[in-house]
């Protein structure tokens, strides 16, 4: 599963506890694309980011856009 790498930072079905780390459930998955998209070619700077979103491709992008988007706000509450 292609969001497990995600729970680390941002929570077990993307319900981050930590304020400094926004949640992924129920994010717009467009957004959430353009984002990854960011971070990957390096226009969005990041600390952890940046590496991470090297590793996927469009495709998985999307995937997990879905996938999030897809999931309830309060997943984890």
């Amino acid at each position: 599963m292609l969001g497990n790498t995600c729970a680390g930072c941002h929570g077990t079905l993307g319900g981050a506890e930590n304020v400094k780390i926004p949640p992924l459930a129920g994010q717009d998955a467009a957004q959430f694309v353009a984002t990854m998209r960011a971070y990957r070619d390096g226009s969005k700077s990041g600390t952890i980011m940046n590496r991470v979103a090297r590793a996927y491709s469009d495709a998985e992008i999307d995937a997990m856009a879905a996938y999030f988007s897809a999931l309830h706000k309060q997943a984890n509450e």
